[in-house]
Formats: structure tokens, sequence, C-alpha cells
């Protein structure tokens, strides 16, 4: 199968390619080999002399991914590279990385140009058009630097002036100092020895009591009025009435359809170029004589090594758990203390039956039966049409992107749009036409094919038109509850005797704390165990706000407060001891003789000019385009008749009067009471030693200690990038020493102005790069030649 493209830009190419033809003996000068056995060159020109000698090795896949289509591709196909136009000699493309979920070439061809084959297999992409759009590596689906891999022979896009390097840029590091915790803040405690005092005091040997003597109660007759029945309420349903009322129904809402008016056509003629007024040049060819002179074989270049850092362990005591405080409740001895208390006194009460009422449900009309219409709205389907809204043209886009899908190419300089806008009756893309032409791979016009153009529009159709039915509304009812007399009330008197209760409670047992060897504090409160530790109440460690009882009450339990002491761990860790640097060798240059043949007479050419060749044309262009517009169809309406609910259905309450009834009973006059009498108590005064002050601990903050360290932190991973640098074709004396003069002039000493790229030239290049922020990489790159004001070409 073979694919072929008109593009005089390939063919221009061809001629490029047989001048190259005169450095196939210096093609293994710049050649690369990555560990699979592939090859790369440094420039394009030793590529396809290799090639053209019949030594190149061609790359060989080996690595194997299925073919993966992009947004826009819609075929596949394998085909030969050489059945492709242009690429019967092969291809010599740039190496690229990983790129779109698919690989380039291996590490060490990256930006290196490596040969392909004419009969490598190759997947080749196709657009919904047939054209094809890209091509990858069969095996691995591996890419190319472009859609299309580059021609042996044809022009290399990029400009003469940049080559690639790979560059290795070390690991960066910062030094970074910080304060770190040598020995934590803490807390020491200082024990507070206890002040005793001698008090005197009344001891109670028998407490004062109070006897109580019992008083009768004395009782009366009463007469009062008991209700036998409350006042209450009786409901009375009220019916709805209703009224008849006249409305507007929408049968059919307002809606709109789409009308399609489609497109006139008209023949016009035109005039189209068939072939350019063009020159052809007779050549007279030239002389040659033999000549041998001595070159440089390999300038003397520098060569940087990175010297990579080195490290040290370090150990260090680092805080892993600090001191803290464990509470572990105590175990309270108690003590059951058992006493008999009045529960209530003696009395009578008058027992009174109530009369006693039953409660009656009926169901009551409260919403009678009734009707109402429901509307049913229309039912419309949505119908998708595809409506073609413009006819294929062709049209002239720049880029030499589009050469893959051109019909005719043409260079950019020189291309006219005539005053229609128009070139040759196909119209032209004039962003593209006036973009910058500072890109060298984008200086060509490319007259493509637009394929015709389609509208999809929706439009709603009716299918079931808007309806009115009519559901009936059943009748409501409502539930109500009214009481009526039972059983009548009644009253009767009855005696009720004191009752009495015995409370048993138990109670801390203090003396027997006293005799383990607790210690209290003088609100009785327990605050030191037996062995010194501080004993709190649980309520306040929980930080409970209501107020608590003595330790005798029983009502709060206490804890015991233990210390848990700090713990240290040892960590080892590793810092930079050496940081990463980079060495620059010397590698001397060579010399070698070389024979050349040299005009002895310039070859000439003479001019004939061919006038260009048109012929008239008809064809069929659109008159006016298809359009569409929008007719409403107003909404239909209806007037129906239905029954509503006037007034609703309600009740009324009607007041029924309480019933009273004169009953009399026994009460009590004055109620059974005691008389006390009291017995004072029997004391005597003692004298004994009490605590003045607590034994107590008194805290003493022990600040925290610091230690400065200062080490090295990685701010950025050393990596490999490619770099554009001065190639070696422009790397002439001349421009060596206009870069030389740039360096003195900005105040950095180059040594001698002699165009020679010696290690002082080099150091002076660090150190201009260093003091403008540009990348130091041990090669002249072309930021650093621009940055210094001189042109790299």
């Amino acid at each position: 199968m073979k694919i072929t493209r008109k593009s005089s830009a390939v063919a221009a190419a061809q001629l490029v390619w047989s001048a190259s033809m005169v450095l196939a003996a210096s093609a293994q000068a710049g050649m690369v080999t990555d560990n699979h056995g592939n090859v790369g060159y440094d420039t394009a020109a030793e590529c396809d002399a290799a090639v053209a000698a019949g030594n190149a090795k061609f790359y060989e896949p080996f690595t194997h991914q299925p073919p993966l289509k992009r947004a826009g591709e819609v075929d596949v196909k394998v085909m030969k590279l050489g059945q492709l136009a242009g690429y019967e000699k092969g291809a010599c493309d740039l190496g690229v990385g990983r790129r779109d979920n698919r690989d380039g070439v291996g590490r060490a061809l990256i930006g290196k140009y490596v040969p392909y084959g004419p009969n490598m297999s190759v997947n080749v992409y196709f657009d919904a058009a047939g054209t094809p759009v890209r091509a990858t590596m069969q095996q691995c689906d591996n890419n190319f630097k472009g859609d299309l891999p580059r021609p042996v022979g044809s022009q290399v896009a990029a400009a003469s002036s940049e080559c690639y390097a790979n560059v290795l840029t070390p690991a960066k590091f910062e030094n970074k100092t910080e304060q770190v915790l040598k020995v934590p803040a803490t807390k020491r405690f200082e024990p507070v020895a206890a002040t005793f005092k001698t008090v005197s005091e009344e001891v109670v040997i028998s407490p004062a009591i109070t006897k109580q003597i019992p008083i009768p109660a004395t009782y009366k007759t009463v007469t009062e009025q008991v209700l036998v029945r409350p006042e209450s309420f009786r409901e009375e349903p009220v019916p709805p009435t209703y009224k008849t009322v006249t409305e507007q129904v929408l049968v059919k809402p307002e809606g709109k359809r789409i009308e399609v008016i489609p497109g006139t056509f008209k023949r016009v003629s035109e005039q189209v170029m068939v072939s350019p007024e063009r020159k052809e040049l007779k050549v007279i060819p030239a002389t040659y004589a033999d000549k041998e002179d001595t070159v440089v074989d390999r300038p003397a270049t520098t060569r940087v090594e990175t010297v990579p850092a080195t490290y040290k362990t370090v150990s260090e005591q680092v805080l892993a758990k600090a001191e803290s405080l464990r509470y572990e409740p105590i175990a309270l001895p108690l003590k059951t203390i058992k006493e008999e208390v009045l529960r209530s006194e003696a009395s009578a009460k008058l027992q009174a039956s109530r009369s006693s009422v039953k409660t009656v449900t009926e169901q009551v009309v409260v919403k009678a039966e009734s009707k109402r219409l429901i509307q049913v709205p229309a039912v419309y389907d949505t119908v998708t049409e595809r409506i073609k809204v413009a006819d294929a043209s062709k049209e002239w886009k720049r880029g030499r992107a589009w050469i893959g899908k051109a019909i005719d190419v043409r260079p950019l300089r020189g291309f006219v749009v005539g005053k229609d806008g128009k070139v040759d009756g196909a119209s032209v893309d004039l962003q593209g036409a006036t973009a910058d032409n500072t890109r060298l791979d984008d200086d060509v016009m490319c007259l493509v094919e637009v394929p015709e153009q389609y509208q999809t529009i929706s439009r709603q159709v009716l299918r079931t038109p808007a309806t009115v039915r009519e559901e009936i509304i059943p009748a409501e009812y409502g539930t109500v509850t009214r009481q009526v007399m039972n059983q009548e009330a009644a009253a009767s008197e009855q005696e009720i005797p004191a009752t009495y209760q015995t409370i048993t409670r138990q109670v801390i047992d203090i003396e027997k704390l006293k005799a383990a060897g607790y210690k209290f504090d003088d609100k009785g409160d327990i605050v030191a165990a037996p062995n010194g530790d501080r004993v709190l109440r649980a309520g306040a460690l929980m930080g409970a706000g209501a107020k608590s009882a003595g330790a005798e009450s029983g009502t709060e339990g206490y804890v015991r407060e233990i210390k848990i002491p700090a713990e240290y761990k040892t960590v080892s860790r590793q810092v930079v001891d050496q940081p990463a640097s980079v060495r620059t060798i010397e590698v001397p240059g060579t010399t070698k003789v070389v024979k050349t043949r040299v005009v002895a007479t310039p070859a000439r050419t003479e001019e004939i000019v061919i006038p260009a060749v048109y012929k008239t044309v008809e064809r069929e262009v659109v008159d006016q385009a298809p359009s569409t517009r929008e007719i409403k169809i107003p909404a239909v309406y209806k007037t129906v008749e239905r029954r509503v609910v006037d007034t609703p259905a309600s009740t009324r309450k009607i007041p029924v009067p309480a019933v009273y009834e004169t009953v009399k009973r026994r009460v009590i006059d004055t109620p059974a009471s005691f008389r006390e009498e009291v017995i004072p108590a029997i004391t005597k005064t003692i004298t004994r030693q009490v605590i003045d002050q607590p034994a107590s601990l008194r805290e003493v903050e022990v600040p925290a200690q610091y230690e400065t360290l200062t080490y090295q932190v990685k701010v950025a991973e050393g990596k490999t990038e490619q770099r554009a640098v001065l190639c070696e074709t422009n790397a002439t004396p001349t421009k060596i020493t206009e870069i030389q003069r740039a360096l003195k002039a900005a105040g950095f000493e180059p040594g001698p102005l002699n165009g020679v790229l010696r290690a002082q030239t080099m150091r002076a290049v660090n150190q201009y790069q260093q003091s403008k922020g540009l990348p130091v990489d041990g090669f002249l790159n072309l930021e650093t030649v621009k940055s210094l004001g001189v042109s790299p070409n």
C-alpha cells in the first residue's frame, strides 16, 4: 500500500541531503550507543551520511506495547516505513523520551539523531477522512519526535545553532539550623513538713438529747360542697355549604416548532492556476582541485564528574514519653450505722369516692363527598435531526503540521491573498497566515480539505394532547369524643397510723484510716497516703462542681496520685558529612589531516522564466446557507364548572354546667404533735496536739534545656536533563573571542582573548552563570550565550 504526499518541502529537502554527503567521512565522530546496541548521532547530517554510506545501524525496538489511539484517530494499520512517501531511504529522527503514555528511545539516545530503516514496521494512524496523521514504531508503539519521523536527507526543523547535551544536575542541599529539645521542662516536688499546735477543747461525754412527748389530735365536723360533675361542653356538628365556580383549564400548553429553510446554491466561474510562473536555472558545473589541511578533529573540552556526598551516623537521646501522673482509687474501709426515724405521723383522711364518667366516641361528617378535575399534561417526544450547514470545501492553513493532509503546499514567503480573501478559489485561515514567522518549522501554507459540516438540532413533537379527568373526593369524617356520667361521687373517713422506718447507711471508718497511717487536714479530708503519696478527692480531680461532703459522709471517693517518670530512647540518623560536589577534568583536543576538494572555478547558473498557466473552471457554491426558524404554537384552554366547598364543616360547643352536692365529714381540728423536753449534754475539757499546717509538696519548675543543631537538607534531587548548548559548528574562534570579550566586559576574567575555550574561560563562564542565576552545568549553554548578548549563530 503506497501513501503519496505532494510536499514541495520534502522535495526541496533532498537537495540539502545530497549536499550533506560530503560529511560521510566524519559520520562516526559523534555517535553514541545505548544498552541495547542502538546508536544515535549528534547531528542530523552525521546520521544522514551514515545511512548514505551504508554503515548505519538501524534502530531495533526492545519492548512490546499494543497500538494506542489518540483523540481524532479512528483507524491504525501496520506498514513498512519505506511505504510512506518520502521515506524510501528510511528516517533520521531526533530521539525523545516518554510522553502520552508511550516511551521514546533509551535515555542515552535522547537528543541524538537515531537512524530508522525503511523495512522497519510502523503503526500508521488514520483520521475519519482516511488521512494518515501519525506514525509510531510497530513493536513497542514508541513515539517519534513529531507525528511523523524526519525523512533521511530532509531539513532539520531545529535552528542550526541549537545542539543538545545531557547535563547532570547534582542534588541541592541547604543548611538548616533548629533548636532541638535536649532536656524537656519538668517539675520537681519538695516536701514541706507539717506543723503542729496545742488546742484545748470541750469533749462531749454524753450528748444533749431531746425527748419527744406525743400530744393527740382533736377533730371537728364540717359541711362542704363536693363537685359531683365538673362543668363541661358538648359538641354539635355544623354541616358544610357548597358553591359552583367556573375556571379556565389549560388543555394544551404553548409550544414551539422548528422549521428548516434549505440553502440555495449558485455556479461561479473562476481562473485556476494550473502551474505557477517559475524560473529554471541552467547549471554550469564548477571545476575542482585537491587540497590538504590540518584541522581540529576534536577541540579541547572539559568533562564534569560528580563527586557524591558522604554521610555519617549520629545518635541522640530523644524524649519518648513525657513525665506524667497516674491516679489510682483508694479502697476506703466503711462501717454500717442503723437508726430509726419517723416516716409519717398518725392522721385521719377523708376517703372520697369520685364520680366516674365514661367516654363516648361517635363519627361526624367534617367534609361531604365532592368531585375535582385533574389536568393531565400533554406528552411530547424529542426528535433529533442532523442538518448539513456547510458543504465540503478547501482551505489554506499554515504550518508543517498540515503537510500530511495537504493537497498543495506553498512557501509562506510570497504567498499573496487576494482581495476576496482567497487563493486559487480556496479560503485562507487568516489567523494562521498572520502568525509569528520566527519559527522555522511553521513556514509553509498547505491546502487542505475541510469536510462537510452538520448541525444536530432537537425539537419536540406532540405525542398525547393534554386532557382533564374527573376524580371523586370521598367524604371526610371526624371522631368526636365526649364524657357522660357513669357513677355519682361519695365520701368516707379513714384513720392513718404513724409509720417508722429503719435507715442503714455506710460511712468511712476514720479511726481505721488513721490507724493505717493516712494523714488528714483540719476539714477531715484525707491529704496523704501512709507512703507519702498525695491523696485527692475524686470529685475534685474530675472537676465536679457540686459541693462535696466531708470524709465521714462517704459520698465521695479518694484517689492516690502516682508519678510516672519520663522515658527516653536513643535515635540514630544519617546526616551529610561532606556534600556532593562537581569537579571539572580537562580533555585535550586532537587534530587530523584531511584532503578536500576545493572549487577552482565556481559553478554558475542561468535563469530562464517560464510563465504561469491558467484555466477557467466552474463550480457550485453556497449562495445562502441553510437555516432554521422557530414558530410559536399558542396554548389551548377550556372552560369547566366544578362544585367547591364554600363553608367547611365544623363543630360548635354547648356548655354543660357543673353539678355540686352538700356533704358532712369529720376533719382534724388540731393535728397530733410532740412536746420536746431537752436533756442537757455532759462535757469535759481536754488538751491535745493537732496539725496546724499539714505536710505538703512544693512544686518547683525546672526549665527545659535546648541544643542548636545545624544540618543539611536536600531541597532538590539530582537529575539528568537535556539542555541546548552551542554547537561545535558555531563554536568558531571568532565566536569564542566574542564570548570572551563579553565576559571581560561583564567583569569576569576569561584569560587571553585568543578564541580558544580553555579552563580559565570556562571558570569565568561558571562565575557569570552563578551571578546571573543561570544553570551551571559545565557547558556553554545557549541561555548563557544569549545572556552575554552574543548571537549563537
